[in-house]
């Protein structure tokens, strides 16, 4: 019987073709791995393992510090060893053939790295042991068979449909531009770092070079009133998927265009309108985006330290690290989706 062997790397550039392989999305595969380590670099390094010469599962670990008590809006920043995505998205840092191929990745895992590491975006019912399992922020995704944006309209119960079509009367006037991320402004930076300010949950600080050199399978949209930014975001076109990946609104406009929710709109409207059938919102503000329609999509974490003492503290201290899903279970449609994520009650 062939034995499994684990090749770490410290270069992207390093990693065989094979990796993409067993990619789920654009943000796993190799060429996004060498844009985050030219414009985010955080000591990334790859783990493979291989039973032969057969590649079975994949892991990017980096290294940042992250509030531990972030789902608990407590300060408490602690330099963290992440298995990870080093870009904020809700796909996982570990994937490969099945779960017993990443378990028995992770596990070699931490048996290498050392301090506190942090597991992200993994399946519900993968069992990270003897890490300590938590609930995280779930995805947000919207999968449907619309053929266009009246259809959508169409199939919203009447409150829904009311509440889309009020919030787009406040945009009316307001001009919307596609562009290349070459476009990316300091104003655009902005506004992002103001969101970032406020947000209760928050991994890496992205510089304004980052945005502005994304690669071509991104575009960024803009909207302005009379010449000024009112909100922006940037997607990601990843075959029959549309990755809402970041965005920024002024705050002192909010109120009056609504910014917030047309910026949705305007993600929603474009994905169903360039034929995406499936659209991924992110892990932020889930009560909105379940308002248009989309479920939830659990995902766990994992917390590991070599000391046993500390592993007994961060399963004591679980339920102020967990993520604590406090949103309602909405019916925004007529009829179910077919095939749509259900959204789950608490």
């Amino acid at each position: 019987m062939e034995k499994y062997r684990l090749a770490v790397f410290s270069e992207a550039g390093f990693l065989s073709e094979t990796w993409d392989t067993l990619a789920g999305c654009y943000f796993q595969k190799i060429a996004f791995l060498q844009y985050a380590e030219r414009y985010n670099p955080c000591r990334q390094r790859y783990y493979a393992l291989y039973r032969g010469e057969a590649l079975l599962a994949c892991a990017v670990v980096y290294s940042l510090r992250i509030s531990l008590l972030t789902f608990s809006n407590i300060p408490s920043p602690v330099r963290m060893q992440v298995v990870g995505l080093p870009a904020s998205v809700s796909a996982p840092g570990a994937f490969g053939l099945d779960n017993e191929a990443v378990q028995r990745l992770i596990l070699q895992i931490l048996e290498r790295e050392e301090g506190l590491i942090l597991g992200l975006n993994l399946p519900p019912e993968f069992d990270p042991y003897p890490a300590v399992a938590m609930a995280m922020l779930p995805t947000i995704e919207l999968e449907h068979h619309f053929a266009d944006w009246p259809s959508y309209l169409e199939k919203l119960r009447s409150p829904y449909r009311r509440r889309a079509m009020q919030l787009q009367s406040r945009f009316r006037g307001v001009e919307w531009r596609r562009t290349g991320c070459r476009a990316f402004t300091p104003e655009h930076h902005h506004l992002y770092l103001d969101i970032l300010k406020r947000a209760d949950s928050k991994l890496e600080l992205l510089s304004e070079a980052f945005f502005r050199n994304l690669p071509d399978n991104f575009y960024l949209a803009s909207c302005y009133s009379q010449g000024r930014l009112l909100c922006w975001h940037i997607n990601c076109e990843d075959g029959d998927r549309l990755f809402f990946f970041f965005g920024g609104h002024d705050y002192e406009l909010l109120p009056q265009f609504q910014s917030y929710f047309n910026n949705l709109l305007c993600i929603l409207q474009q994905g169903i309108e360039k034929g995406f059938s499936r659209i991924d919102f992110g892990q932020t503000a889930e009560i909105p985006k379940l308002k248009l329609g989309a479920g939830a999509k659990p995902k766990a974490m994992f917390l590991y330290h070599r000391n046993p003492l500390l592993r007994r503290l961060l399963r004591i201290g679980k339920p102020w690290i967990s993520y604590r899903p406090a949103f309602p279970a909405v019916h925004v449609f007529k009829q179910p989706l077919v095939d749509a994520a259900k959204i789950p009650v608490p």
